[in-house]
């Protein structure tokens, strides 16, 4: 039998068995947890549907953000979560349902983590796009996630094995592995901070700030992104840190080891206060800090997005270092596109001309610079708030084929540009001409921007 003897401080004959020490949060009783369990569960409820509907409907769209499943799927933990702490307080000599519940509040706050990482990555990416996609950054965060992932099986498999024996040496491998978890944990939730603050940093510097280019991506401004996961940051830190400083300190055992055996009063720090504290309540603002803010728009990437200056959905020139080698521009696209199409005229070098990673000037007029890669026919320049500034590069708008441009025309100083085309996935040339207009960026009015110098 599984159940609880009557004698206080009993074991029952067989596995499951109870656990000997206390833990953040204690045993539920019907009051006051049920009410406050319930208050919570409402609460995931209603941020998992307001997540899974931006996937949705993002995805209706054509947009693509799986944050939005992974803060889905972090609700449904917490719901079920809260769900077994109820049944819990109304069967409390359920050794089953307590295994079942410690190990639902295990393994949902990871996914809170993790996401938070990913938006650290994308902010970091931006600041620095060809240092954010070099192979020992980019492989960072996927052997972090595997860590974080064996970390959480290391744990669940730690509860159960605590829950199945009564062999001493195995409780204490069992305390080891619950102390290295929570550590882990809050540091994996503090990396953000300095990660963002270094990077932030070198950022501000003059020689990066006014010559390099922000790859820009999502709504809003970097420095409210920055403040977003500062702030979210802060506060899985201090829920992480708490739970990690409790089980630090020495385990306070249930009863007494006297006959009869007595309860042992439990410290503050295990109180139920503490534990929806710096669990549930931290944890269900950030998840609804996050739909206030509506990462889904702030955070958003192109799908498919890779290598420098492919976060804002931007013209990339193929030459660009970190772009030179994309599996995506073949020889056979790299020489043809070079000269252009000889069927449309432009295949000279007078007609034709191609930056390949740098500031380019036209012999004819200098009115088109590309910046760090990234090439606008009319770009409009400002000195933002990490230095020089420019929109992505949107899609193109589709150009009958009859209409002329001018490099057909054989007019001089016609430029061509060499990127990566976000709405047909694929490296192509553009035309740009200061006399034509036909390849305009969706939305673009000539007369709404002034052609640089």
């Amino acid at each position: 039998m599984s159940d609880l003897t009557d004698i206080p401080g009993g074991q029952p004959s067989a596995p499951p068995y109870r656990p000997t020490s206390q833990a953040l949060g204690q045993v539920p009783e019907k009051i006051p947890d049920i009410p406050i369990n319930a208050v919570f569960l409402l609460l995931f409820i209603l941020a998992g549907a307001g997540h899974m509907f931006l996937l949705k409907y993002n995805g209706k769209h054509g947009k693509k953000f799986g944050i939005s499943g992974a803060c889905f799927g972090f609700s449904v933990t917490r719901v079920l979560a809260t769900t077994l702490r109820i049944a819990w307080a109304c069967h409390p000599q359920s050794i089953r349902v307590a295994m079942a519940a410690m190990i639902f509040v295990y393994a949902g706050v990871v996914i809170l983590f993790i996401s938070n990482l990913f938006f650290t990555q994308r902010i970091i990416r931006a600041q620095h796009p060809h240092f954010g996609w070099t192979k020992p950054f980019s492989v960072i965060l996927p052997i972090l996630f595997a860590v974080v992932v064996l970390t959480i099986f290391a744990l669940i498999v730690a509860v159960i094995l605590g829950f199945y024996s009564l062999d001493e040496k195995i409780h204490v491998a069992v305390r080891d592995i619950q102390v290295y978890g929570a550590t882990f944990y809050a540091i994996v939730a503090f990396l953000p901070i300095p990660a963002l603050a270094i990077s932030t940093a070198i950022r501000a510097h003059p020689k990066i700030k006014y010559t390099q280019t922000v790859d820009k991506f999502g709504q809003g401004s970097l420095r409210a992104k920055i403040m977003i996961v500062m702030i979210s940051a802060f506060f899985l830190t201090l829920g992480a840190s708490y739970r990690a400083g409790t089980t630090w300190l020495p385990p306070t055992p249930l009863y007494s080891g006297g006959l009869p055996a007595r309860p042992v009063p439990g410290p503050w720090y295990f109180s139920r206060g503490a534990f929806y504290a710096f669990n549930f309540t931290i944890e269900i603002g950030v998840s609804l800090f996050w739909l206030a803010t509506r990462i889904d728009k702030r955070f958003i990437i192109p799908d498919g997005a890779k290598g420098p200056f492919s976060y804002g959905g931007g013209f990339v020139f193929a030459g660009e270092p970190g772009n030179e080698k994309n599996r995506n521009l073949g020889n056979r696209d790299s020489l043809r596109h070079l000269t252009g199409s000889t069927a449309s005229g432009w295949g000279t070098a007078r007609n034709s001309r191609v930056s390949w990673g740098g500031s380019r000037t036209s012999l004819a007029h200098s009115s088109r610079v590309s910046w760090g890669g990234v090439s606008r026919e009319k770009v409009a320049m400002a000195l933002g708030e990490d230095g020089i500034q420019i929109e992505p590069y949107p899609a193109f708008e589709e150009r009958n084929s009859s209409d002329p441009v001018g490099g057909d025309m054989g007019i001089e100083g016609v430029e061509a540009e060499m990127g990566w085309d976000p709405k047909s996935g694929k490296w192509a040339l553009r035309p740009v001409s200061r006399f034509t207009d036909n390849y305009s960026p969706v939305g673009t009015r000539a007369s709404s921007r002034t052609e640089t110098a």
